[in-house]
């Protein structure tokens, strides 16, 4: 047997079986019926009110949540600036703190520096008197060579 022979078969049984099984329905029968579908009727409308209940306070938790939200941006947004002033305020400490150490640190190498050009001048000026003198020295010598005493 194929697929489609079994198919066939089973449904057949199934038809076979609930007609079978049929009966009429009694006016009992539709009144039983009808109560129980009132009472469904109340209580899809008990429900209804319910989730209509449920969905306003779901709306009102929402409207309180999206304050939240912007009270929460608000504070995210001025804590940002603070902060950013802060790094700032932290980077002009640590200049002024890198400016006190180094300035009398560059105070005293231009100090220096400048000592060391005058004590380069003098010692070219003394280099010169120094020369100068030898060449008087020698002019005498040669003076008194030339001429006896």
């Amino acid at each position: 047997m194929n697929l489609k022979q079994m198919t066939f078969w089973f449904s057949l049984f199934l038809l076979i079986s609930a007609v079978t099984s049929a009966q009429q329905v009694t006016r009992s029968d539709l009144e039983v019926l009808a109560t129980k579908v009132s009472s469904l009727e109340t209580t899809v409308n008990k429900i209804d009110q319910r989730l209509t209940a449920v969905e306003k306070t779901v709306n009102e938790v929402d409207k309180r949540l999206i304050l939240v939200e912007t009270k929460v941006d608000e504070m995210d947004k001025r804590l940002t600036a603070r902060i950013d002033i802060l790094f700032w305020a932290i980077g002009v400490l640590i200049a002024i703190i890198l400016a006190v150490i180094a300035l009398p640190q560059l105070l005293g190498y231009f100090q220096e520096k400048k000592a060391r050009v005058d004590f380069q001048k003098r010692i070219e000026k003394l280099e010169q008197l120094i020369e100068q003198q030898q060449r008087e020295i020698e002019a005498l010598k040669s003076r008194r060579v030339l001429t006896p005493s």
